[in-house]
């Protein structure tokens, strides 16, 4: 089964690795250290240049039909062909009319745990 985004984004594209790290700092100085999550976080922020009114509208309709950040959907990683489950960082979707029939599309995927 295809992913929900399969329209490829622009290389070089960013990917973000976090842990989350939980510090209980003791009166004695000691510090201790664990990990809160048992796996990373990743971050995506993928770009879309020259695209055509097309895939502008692939892209819009997956950002409506998700309700923006609200619902998680799949999307394959063309790095390393892995489908990861993500949502839009933000609920907003913005895009660049750089002439007629051609825009720029930029946003933030966030896996979902």
């Amino acid at each position: 089964m295809p992913s929900d985004l399969t329209l490829k984004p622009d290389f070089v594209y960013e990917e973000n690795i976090r842990h989350k790290t939980l510090v209980s700092e003791f009166e004695n100085g000691y510090e201790q250290r664990r990990a809160k999550w048992a796996a990373p976080l990743r971050i995506f922020h993928l770009s879309y240049r020259n695209r055509s009114s097309s895939d502008l509208g692939t892209l819009k309709t997956l950002f409506t039909a998700k309700m923006g950040m609200a619902t998680p959907f799949t999307w394959t990683n063309p790095n390393d062909n892995v489908e990861y489950s993500v949502r839009f960082q933000e609920d907003s979707f913005n895009f660049k009319n750089k002439a007629y029939g051609i825009y720029d599309v930029e946003f933030t995927l966030v896996q979902v745990k």
